[in-house]
């Protein structure tokens, strides 16, 4: 039983690492934008979608993910500069409203692309494993998590380390005072929407070679966006510990759930909605999330 437990806390790691890769294009634009890109998980699908087209005509895999990610910050982009940039001003719940329209017409794009369907299959396939103790790890499992992984620590250096990425972290925290000391807010702007999709085309990719490609990817992300605000839109850190957090609860609920039975209740497939779960409960006690920062308006 203990060895079963450590491979499903190592599944939910791998998972949780993607969770926090997808949540990423969340986190970016909220922070610029101050809303949710409700058109998010529509762009991760068309990504993942173009990606295994490319796949599937012997491209390659490489081909794959150089083609998610041009077509992940196309996408982006093309909503900031048609939707988000025109709502510049406006209450936040417009962009919402705005964004979720773009989630529809990027959804039926990958519909389009597929032949009036969601192409379904294997991005990557491999036999190959690597045994660590009583955990095995398949080949798609450490390409999902290098992958994941490898988005977020890009990000994350990009803006620690880089002038360009001071400049976007600037522009987020405070356009005003970015645009007095004379950056370019609008072309930052337009910089972090594209870096969001660039990061919304790798986790693509990552999550399809985890979980195949389906018409339900984007559930997915949707998950992710629960990771964010568990750990608060705000924090590039605290969305990896609320993506890992997140999986490893979603992996130990699948563990346990079939065990139990309450009368006739069978809480078998209860994992799916325990990452919901664990988000409402944190936001009734801390609204702002684990990690985020409270907002305090004067008026």
């Amino acid at each position: 039983m203990a060895v079963d437990v450590v491979s499903y806390i190592v599944s939910g790691l791998i998972i949780g690492s993607v969770y926090a890769a997808l949540a990423l294009g969340f986190n970016i634009v909220y922070r610029v934008s101050k809303s949710i890109n409700f058109a998010h998980p529509a762009l991760v699908l068309l990504a993942a979608v173009v990606a295994y087209l490319a796949v599937s005509s012997g491209a390659g895999l490489a081909a794959g993910v150089a083609a998610a990610v041009a077509v992940g910050a196309a996408a982006s982009v093309a909503v900031e500069r048609l939707i988000a940039r025109p709502l510049q001003g406006r209450p936040p719940v417009s962009l919402i409203a705005a964004t979720l329209g773009a989630y529809y017409v990027l959804k039926g794009v990958s519909m389009w692309l597929g032949g009036g369907s969601i192409p379904q299959g294997s991005l990557y396939a491999s036999g190959w494993t690597l045994r660590l103790g009583p955990v095995v790890l398949g080949a798609t499992d450490l390409l999902a998590a290098s992958l994941a992984l490898g988005t977020v620590a890009a990000v994350a250096a990009l803006h620690r380390f880089t002038s360009i990425g001071v400049a976007m972290r600037a522009v987020a925290e405070d356009a005003y005072g970015a645009a007095a000391y004379g950056l370019p807010v609008r072309r930052l702007t337009a910089l972090s929407w594209a870096l969001a999709g660039v990061a919304g085309g790798l986790a693509a990719v990552a999550i399809a070679v985890k979980a195949n490609l389906s018409p339900i990817l984007e559930a997915y992300v949707i998950k992710a966006l629960a990771a964010s605000l568990l750990a608060g839109l705000d924090t590039v850190a605290g969305i990896v510990v609320g993506g890992l957090v997140l999986g490893v609860i979603e992996q130990l609920v699948m563990y346990v759930a079939p065990m139990v039975k309450i009368g006739p209740l069978d809480f078998a497939g209860f994992h799916e909605a325990a990452a919901y779960l664990v988000m409402l409960l944190v936001l009734l006690f801390k609204p702002y999330g684990l990690f985020g920062t409270e907002r305090v308006e004067r008026v």
